[in-house]
């Protein structure tokens, strides 16, 4: 159709817009009110009682026999190519059907009703009646009877979409997109809407929510598939959620069809299904009472939280806030009893995982599912008097229930000392909603180990090792996180090594140490260590001619990138992947290597894992201390308890005694024998060869 009009234009252009008196006065009177609400003439599907005018559009007056329109209403006869459509009308799509009825009653009967458009630059915009002004030119009309009003662009958005709203066939999308663009304009709010058209707040709400529809179930409801009702309801939740539902209930063969259920039927399915109960979370509810994604401060959910069941729109506060609530408690938790191991069964969301992880806290993964795992000893319920029928009663229910308190007591210290023995291992389980207490009972472990190994009389036996206690299960936990720290250290620095480009700078007496160190590990025979220049006892001779050829003719700078490529190439074959630390000769060596080569790629290794390492030692030194001062406070109070009355002796110190001395450690760097010297003694066989 815009492809027709803009033929028709390029015919007639240079027209002007024409004036007639052929309106009459009922018309023009009824031009002056075109959205008069209730009147019959808002039916365009009956082309008797359309908002079409009594003009005959049969008659093509040529524009000269035209006179001026009535000054009061200035209703004129317009050029139709004179005519543009606007961009703020909130119906956009026309059915094709409705519009070939209304321009065969056009061609019978003529315009009714005049359209309503506003001077635009040299012709003039339509305002509302864009339907009348399509079927017109489907009609082949030259002209179209319009009210002409001098309107600012506020003032036609609100006149068009005012006229939108006041029809009778208007479509609940249509309405909806209306409703929204008087929001967007700046110049209306949901309230100033209630009073201009006398609708309920939630009819508008619900209204609005129709915008958010898929374009599936939004095809749906133009083609009346689904009801107005059944749309609202699910145009409540996010478009996934939306896209979820068109699938398993209204698309074509879906197994669960829902279009035949009742609206209250499906609003109940989608609010027990989909929407997030708040009474399922733990943390602290205060802020949501107030807050206006609960749904029980709003008018669409009304119906579903009429038994006090409200629900979160903000998933991602509410998960935020549950998340918070999960790593608070378990780090109370675990401050509370220094013994705790964090745990998980696979239910832990991963933002807590994480965020516990930042600060240093190690949570292990269990084998099995939490329900698997022993709980505590459960107190027993203290009987109540109101629940017997007699005093006797009651008083054997008292007996029984000190009987079941003697018990319980006995089992949860027994439970303590076998948690402080490491006989038993304590799990705070953080699940996706909250964090229970488990025990897992520890037994013996049955090893192998070989006895005397590489003597004659090797041979293997077996030895029970009893679990560690708390204490020293942290001590074995710390060594183990530093272990992780420089095994990853270790891993990176070998990628490093990968990349980095040997400088030819003078070489240092420290990396000659590492130099002359991986020599002596790589060539572990005597005759390749004579090779190297070592004299043992016996002399010999060097068998490689290329090699003793080129060591001749290297120079200085060679020599120095030579021995430090063959450091680069060592550290990545020799330095340990597992169980390292930085006292590990290798590891400490590699490290030191790279920072005087590479500083700024070992720098960046070193402190990414370092300070992991640092935050998981400072929790676990917490637990170490709390422990420590426990174990001496117990200490104390059994020593009191022996010997109250009794002063402490003090040790007496003999007059000879002198404090001891520690051996001072070797150094780090091993000097070379001074009575090995570089064989240089030219073999015969390489004489001859010269």
């Amino acid at each position: 159709m815009q492809t027709a009009k803009a033929n028709s234009k390029s015919k007639q252009s240079g027209k002007t817009a024409v004036r007639t008196p052929a309106v009459s006065e009922a018309v023009a009177a009824q031009a002056q009110d075109p959205v008069a609400a209730g009147s019959p003439d808002m039916k365009p599907a009956e082309p008797q009682a359309t908002d079409i005018g009594a003009v005959n559009p049969v008659a093509e007056t040529s524009p000269a026999e035209q006179p001026a329109a009535h000054p009061e209403t200035d209703v004129r006869l317009l050029d139709l190519n004179k005519i543009v459509n606007s961009t703020y009308n909130p119906r956009k799509n026309f059915r094709e059907d409705t519009l070939l009825e209304l321009a065969e009653s056009i061609k019978q009967s003529g315009v009714l009703q005049p359209i309503c458009v506003r001077p635009r630059d040299e012709g003039f915009e339509i305002v509302y009646g864009e339907r009348r002004y399509w079927a017109a030119a489907m009609a082949n009309l030259k002209f179209i009877p319009a009210l002409v009003r001098d309107l600012s662009d506020a003032e036609a958005e609100d006149a068009a979409i005012t006229e939108n709203l006041q029809r009778e066939d208007v479509r609940p999308r249509e309405e909806a997109a209306a409703y929204k663009r008087a929001l967007q304009s700046g110049r209306h709010t949901i309230e100033s809407l209630v009073g201009k058209f006398g609708k309920s707040e939630a009819y508008i709400r619900s209204r609005l929510k129709l915008c958010e529809l898929i374009d599936a179930l939004a095809g749906m409801l133009d083609k009346e598939e689904i009801s107005v009702g059944v749309a609202t309801e699910i145009a409540k939740y996010p478009a996934d959620i939306q896209q979820e539902v068109y699938n398993d209930h209204f698309a074509e063969g879906c197994y669960s069809s829902w279009k035949t259920a009742r609206i209250k039927e499906i609003a109940r399915r989608l609010y027990e299904r989909y929407m997030t109960k708040l009474e399922s979370y733990n943390f602290d509810k205060t802020e949501c009472l107030s807050c206006q994604h609960n749904t029980a401060n709003q008018v669409l959910f009304k119906d579903e939280c009429t038994g006090g069941c409200a629900g979160c729109q903000n998933r991602e506060c509410m998960l935020r806030k549950n998340d918070e609530f999960l790593v608070q408690k378990a780090v109370k938790l675990l401050k509370d009893d220094p013994r705790t191991t964090l745990a998980t069964d696979g239910e832990t969301p991963a933002a807590v995982l994480e965020a516990l992880e930042q600060e240093g806290y190690h949570v292990e993964e269990l084998e099995y599912n939490a329900g698997y795992y022993d709980k505590a000893p459960q107190m027993p319920d203290v009987p109540q008097a109101e629940n017997y029928v007699s005093e006797v009663d009651f008083a054997e229910a008292q007996e029984r229930h000190e009987i079941r308190m003697i018990r319980f007591t006995e089992q949860t210290q027994q439970l303590e000392f076998d948690i402080s023995e490491g006989r038993v291992r304590k799990y705070a389980v953080i699940g996706n909603l909250d964090i229970e207490i488990r025990y897992e009972e520890i037994g013996d472990e049955e090893r192998e180990v070989t006895v005397n190994e590489g003597q004659d009389d090797e041979h293997k036996v077996f030895v029970t090792v009893v679990p560690p206690s708390p204490l020293e299960g942290l001590l074995q936990q710390e060594r183990r996180y530093r272990e992780i720290c420089y095994e990853h250290i270790t891993t990176d620095m070998k990628r490093v090594f990968l990349d980095v480009k040997v400088a030819n700078k003078p070489f240092q007496k420290e990396e000659q140490q590492m130099f002359y160190y991986a020599v002596m590990q790589r060539v572990m025979s005597d005759s390749k260590l004579r090779q190297c220049g070592f004299r043992p006892k016996e002399g010999s001779y060097l068998t490689d001619r290329e090699q003793f050829a080129a060591a001749g003719r290297i120079t200085a700078k060679q020599q120095a990138a030579l021995v430090r490529a063959y450091l680069v190439d060592y550290f990545r074959s020799a330095a340990p992947d597992f169980r390292c630390t930085d006292e590990t000769l290798l590891t400490g060596m590699m490290c030191r290597f790279a920072d005087m080569n590479f500083t700024e790629q070992s720098q960046k290794v070193q402190q990414e894992y370092l300070k992991v390492y640092e935050r998981r030692k400072a929790r676990l030194q917490e637990q170490i201390d709390a422990l420590q001062a426990k174990a001496e406070a117990e200490e104390m109070a059994v020593s009191m308890q022996e010997a109250p009355d009794a002063e402490p002796e003090m040790p007496e110190l003999l007059p000879d005694e002198t404090p001891a001395i520690e051996p001072t450690p070797e150094p780090l760097i091993i000097p070379m024998d001074p009575d090995i010297e570089p064989d240089t003694r030219m073999p015969e066989e390489m004489k001859t060869a010269a």
